[in-house]
């Protein structure tokens, strides 16, 4: 319970009446209430009484500056023995009320720092209470600094200050995002929450603020995704439909025009099929049970390569493209065989649709720490800055249409991704505008001492 006067007045007064008690005990009120007494022992007892006022005193004082076993111990005798005990039950309940404050300091102290959320505190007039750092991070200002003061006056949000003017107006509950001042480029969602008195009054607010960077960026690119796939579907479904249509109404008899027909169709079911593909695999990449059923091994970096080669060599020499080599050689990586291989045919093949007639696509390997980084090289017309922050997201495209032309999903590049994140590894891409592109894959490297062969062997026992 709150004490009805601070230790600051309290004391005073209780020093004050001691003295006065020592006064009135030690003069000529003291020789009319105890009868006649000598001059020698009317002295001596107020010397005694002056003394115990004296200790009281000082005892006193100890409580208010913090001893919670300070105590006066008087003769049983004393007159002063009342003014004691009360003096006593007066530092019991400071010492309660000092250790309920305490527990209450440690208990907001915990709050506030095991919070992840920014957190302020608010009077009715949106002064600040008090704040934690978080808080003072995302607003731009002190915690300690804005105490006292208006929130308005410690940060500039007009988005914040509206939604604190419509929540304390209405004393209810309100939640908006916002850009906070002090991290630019983040969403926080604010939340303010009104509280009032027992008489329905606005006694003050809480407000919370929470970092949804992430989550509100996995929100659109889902929905962003669901357009994407919607319009990826639709197009080569609608080509197919139509001309399926035409052959149908027409016939056959003009065998020029239906074999050009039907290869649009059978070239829009080749994208299709392609998109299809590059979803299953985007999808078995992304979920976590499908990752634990994913073999790993080493494999050495020179059959990716001759892999690689096999495959889309046809297609690199059909557009004048020659495949190169870098340096590779006695380098192996640890992982998924089929996932590794499609992520370097994705980079090749991403870089052949690119590329000019006449140009060279190089694939080179160099260790890098715990890791090898397997490099595809391209002399194709580069990439813009602004484009490289969102290269890898899905169904992102630099040219949208020269993309549909050369038969690309839009999906490649993230499945490169996801399968670096699937091995615990990264993709990155430098490209200079006029001089072409370099994508990083960095894979774990073989464990050291370990050879293929041998790993071979583990795997098959």
């Amino acid at each position: 319970m709150k004490p009805l006067l601070s230790p600051s007045v309290v004391v005073p007064l209780l020093l004050l009446a001691a003295a006065l008690a020592a006064w009135a005990l030690s003069g000529p009120a003291a020789a009319a209430w105890l009868g006649l007494a000598g001059t020698g022992g009317w002295l001596l007892s107020g010397l005694i009484r002056g003394t115990e006022a004296t200790a009281l005193a000082r005892s006193l004082q100890r409580v208010v500056d913090g001893d919670r076993h300070a105590a006066v111990h008087l003769r049983p005798s004393s007159l002063l023995t009342p003014a004691v005990r009360a003096a006593a039950a007066l530092a019991a309940g400071f010492r309660e009320t000092g250790d309920a404050l305490a527990a209450e300091r440690l208990r907001r102290r915990i709050l506030e720092q095991a919070l992840r959320e920014g957190l302020v505190i608010l009077d009715a007039q949106q002064r600040v209470l008090a704040a934690n750092e978080i808080a003072g991070r995302l607003l731009g200002f002190s915690a300690e600094a804005a105490k006292g003061r208006l929130l308005q006056e410690c940060t500039r949000c007009p988005e914040l200050n509206e939604l604190m003017q419509a929540a304390f107006a209405r004393l209810e509950r309100r939640q908006a995002d916002i850009e906070p001042p002090g991290a630019p480029g983040l969403v926080a969602e604010a939340v303010v929450a009104c509280v009032s008195d027992d008489t329905g009054r606005l006694a003050g607010g809480l407000l919370l603020l929470s970092d949804v960077t992430a989550s509100r960026s996995l929100d659109r690119m889902r929905a962003d995704f669901a357009a994407n796939v919607s319009h990826e579907l639709r197009t080569p479904i609608t080509n197919i439909r139509g001309y399926v249509e035409t052959l149908l109404q027409v016939g056959l008899e003009d065998p020029e025009m239906s074999r050009r027909f039907l290869d649009i169709v059978h070239r829009n079911a080749s994208r299709l099929g392609a998109l299809v593909e590059d979803l299953l695999s985007l999808s078995f990449v992304e979920n976590p049970a499908s990752r634990e059923r994913i073999e790993m091994g080493d494999v050495e970096v020179t059959r990716l390569f001759d892999w690689v080669d096999a495959e889309l060599g046809p297609a690199a020499e059909a557009r004048g493209i020659r495949l190169t080599r870098g340096t590779a050689s006695d380098l192996s990586v640890h992982a998924s065989t089929l996932l590794a291989e499609q992520a370097v045919a994705n980079l090749v093949s991403n870089a052949i649709r690119y590329a000019p007639e006449g140009s060279a696509v190089e694939m080179a390997a160099r260790p890098d720490g715990d890791f090898v980084a397997i490099t595809v090289r391209d002399e194709g017309p580069g990439i813009p800055e602004k484009h490289l922050p969102r290269l890898f997201e899905r169904f992102y495209r630099v040219d949208t249409a020269r993309t549909r032309e050369g038969g690309g999903t839009g999906l490649g590049l993230a499945i490169v991704k996801h399968i670096a994140m699937v091995h615990g590894g990264s993709i990155a891409v430098h490209s200079t505008m006029g001089l072409g592109s370099v994508f990083t894959l960095r894979l774990p490297a073989q464990a050291v001492g370990q050879t293929p062969e041998a790993a071979t062997a583990d795997n098959a026992s």
